[in-house]
């Protein structure tokens, strides 16, 4: 089954709390103090172009980019992965390279943080061509998170 990727919104938001992946919770609640609907909700209207990935009218995924520097033209990716993401793995993957070159088209540089033990999320970030720095302490708690970076090819 093909995924589709639609527009979010904070409506949206109550809907896909329930379904959300626990190394998803745990990065976002345990390491970084934010509780998840507070984080999804600030991140999909914080966005240039908050999207949900559905496939069979289930959310795999929410995402989008939001802008860290104007003047280094640095966007800030981010996604949130369901319990419903591993079922839908293949139709996850094959929308995903289209999205992060829709983000380098918005911005030169893009740049966040992962958890360390954050594995699944990290081979996958990898698998995009993200490029890693070694892991830092990050966050109020000073949890382990890897820099990610992707740079547009000119």
């Amino acid at each position: 089954m093909a995924a589709e990727v639609l527009p979010v919104s904070a409506e949206d938001v109550p809907a896909i709390l329930p379904f959300v992946r626990q190394a998803d919770i745990d990065e976002i609640t345990e390491a970084l103090g934010i509780p998840m609907e507070e984080a999804l909700l600030d991140a999909v209207t914080g966005s240039l172009n908050a999207k949900k990935i559905l496939v069979n009218g289930e959310v795999v995924a929410v995402f989008g980019d939001a802008t860290y520097s104007i003047l280094g033209s640095v966007g800030v990716p981010w996604l949130i992965s369901t319990v419903h993401v591993e079922r839908h793995a293949r139709a996850f993957l094959k929308v995903c390279k289209p999205e992060v070159q829709g983000m380098l088209t918005r911005h030169t540089h893009l740049l966040n943080y992962v958890d360390a033990r954050n594995t699944a999320a990290i081979r996958w970030l990898k698998w995009l061509g993200f490029t890693f720095a070694p892991a830092i302490p990050y966050g109020p708690k000073g949890f382990l998170f890897h820099p990610f970076t992707l740079n547009r090819e000119n």
